[in-house]
């Protein structure tokens, strides 16, 4: 409880403010707004450790290790020509981690997240255009699960649905499809998806891999 009133209370000092703000370099700020609070994660706290199981009693399970609202800044950018700085926005970044990686692994520590932000509607960089609005996105990483794709993107627009798991029914869902990897590792630890189920303030509560077993979270 004392997390949600603490989480509570940086949504609203956020959203006292305008959308988009100008700060000391100029730079353009896309704030959480009010009506963002009812799509933060709000069950997965530093340190949990999440369990998915399949029809066949078999487990995954993944530790959190970061669950933060930040203000992050957009540039782009290598170490030979330098970095460009395009504007700062608020996100909340949640990473796990397998339990099947030793800590620290290089390939997979933390490359499982969920990223809530604040993002311009129309932003590209040759040539630099950045609309003074925002809307709210949501990355989920998935470099782990080797499904030939780096990341998938919600921008809220997808069709909800019901999911009912051990007796508990989310109603607001979004069920994303994963074009499946044409070319899957059959010795890695972790399977490759062709499905996520993500509800708006648990995470991601489920997915489906390629041999066609049905994970689904059991807290």
């Amino acid at each position: 409880m004392k997390k949600l009133i603490i989480l509570f209370a940086i949504v609203t000092n956020l959203g006292c403010s305008n959308e988009k703000e100008e700060i000391s370099d100029n730079l353009q700020y896309f704030k959480f707004q009010q009506t963002d609070s009812d799509k933060f994660i709000n069950s997965t706290e530093v340190g949990k450790v999440l369990i998915y199981k399949n029809q066949n009693d078999s487990e995954l399970k993944f530790k959190v290790l970061i669950n933060k609202i930040e203000k992050q800044l957009e540039s782009r950018g290598d170490f030979v020509y330098g970095s460009t700085k395009y504007f700062y926005y608020d996100e909340q970044r949640i990473e796990m981690q397998s339990t099947l990686f030793a800590d620290g692994d290089f390939c997979c520590n933390s490359s499982f997240y969920l990223s809530l932000k604040r993002w311009p509607k129309v932003y590209q960089t040759n040539p630099t255009v950045i609309s003074e609005d925002s809307k709210f996105i949501t990355t989920i990483g998935l470099v782990p699960f080797e499904t030939g794709i780096q990341s998938v993107l919600l921008d809220y627009s997808e069709t909800l649905i019901s999911v009912t798991i051990n007796g508990v029914t989310y109603n607001n869902v979004r069920k994303i499809e994963i074009n499946p990897n044409p070319f899957p590792n059959p010795n890695w630890q972790l399977p490759s998806l062709k499905n996520i189920y993500f509800d708006q303030n648990k995470g991601v509560i489920g997915f489906d891999d390629l041999q066609n077993n049905e994970w689904r979270l059991q807290n």
